[in-house]
């Protein structure tokens, strides 16, 4: 055919053999750069805008998943908190009884109330209580919209069940979300007293009577002199002309004498001989008990107080 004819002319002038010719492969010129998709340029900056992209990017993702760990964390503190208020408040409650009936704290175990309890017993002045105590430990940081409204007070007249709704504040928000919404619970029994246990177990109306430390009698009254301590507290100056009801002069505690004092105050006993630095000394701390009378039966009656 004339077109092979022509080519066949072209080849034997050239003098060369048929062969496939790559135009792009040529001495110091590189087919990378007619390949535009396989041309790579190097721009100054570019690693510097990556990272500063890429950095708020992974901190953001940490704080994310360390959210969750911060909310169980501050729920925990909470829920201690309120624990050890729900135990402390099923302890003092028990002497409300105590208090109407006219009696003295120690039949219900205790020996004082601490500084507020007492300012109004109703519901919501101990739930005010519960509040205040729980804000002492430093768990309302964090927590926001902070309420008791569920809780309740000797509802079935033997348990305490404190309730706190709160928002814990995040971050940032998230979708329009700025707190979220948690509760902690603590419910306990009251303490009831060795009287009412020892009645339902019993069955009977034992008498119950007081022994005081290292006592030889028992005693049918709380305020027998031998262990209710009238403790009167006097200026140091004055103890010249001060005596017992023996007529005896007052001598320094050798219990409490090398302890530091409160200003010049000191503490005596209308029937002791001795005078105290402090009141809460181990010498005038009597340290009574309510027990059945059939468990101290062969100690023998006071003398004073059983007549």
């Amino acid at each position: 055919m004339p077109f092979f004819r022509e080519l066949k002319k072209i080849i034997c002038k050239a003098k060369v053999t048929l062969q496939v010719h790559f135009p792009l492969i040529r001495k110091n010129i590189s087919a990378k750069r007619v390949l535009l998709f396989a041309s790579f340029h190097t721009r100054p900056g570019s690693l510097t805008i990556e990272a500063a992209m890429a950095l708020p990017l992974f901190l953001f993702a940490v704080i994310i998943l360390m959210t969750p760990m911060k909310l169980l964390n501050d729920g925990r503190k909470i829920q201690t908190a309120l624990e050890i208020t729900g135990e402390e408040l099923s302890q003092y409650v028990s002497a409300l009884k105590e208090l109407k009936r006219g009696e003295d704290l120690s039949a219900a175990g205790l020996n004082e109330l601490p500084d507020g309890f007492l300012d109004g017993i109703t519901e919501q002045s101990i739930l005010l209580y519960a509040r205040i105590k729980m804000g002492k430990y430093e768990v309302y940081q964090d927590a926001e919209s902070v309420s008791f409204l569920r809780s309740s007070i000797l509802k079935d007249k033997e348990t305490i069940d404190l309730i706190m709704d709160y928002r814990i504040r995040l971050p940032f928000p998230v979708l329009g979300l700025k707190s979220v919404p948690m509760s902690a619970r603590c419910f306990r029994r009251a303490w009831i007293g060795n009287t009412l246990l020892y009645e339902e177990e019993s069955g009977d109306t034992e008498e119950m009577v007081y022994v005081g430390r290292d006592s030889t009698r028992y005693h049918k009254k709380r305020t027998c002199h031998y262990l209710f301590n009238h403790i009167k507290a006097v200026n140091e100056t004055e103890l010249e002309s001060i005596r017992n009801t023996s007529g005896g002069i007052y001598k320094p505690c050798s219990r409490c004498s090398s302890l530091e004092r409160e200003g010049s105050i000191v503490y005596i006993m209308p029937s002791g001989g001795k005078f105290h630095s402090s009141r809460e000394c181990s010498a005038i701390t009597a340290y009574v008990r309510l027990v059945p009378i059939s468990e101290v039966i062969h100690l023998g009656a006071c003398s004073y107080c059983s007549q």
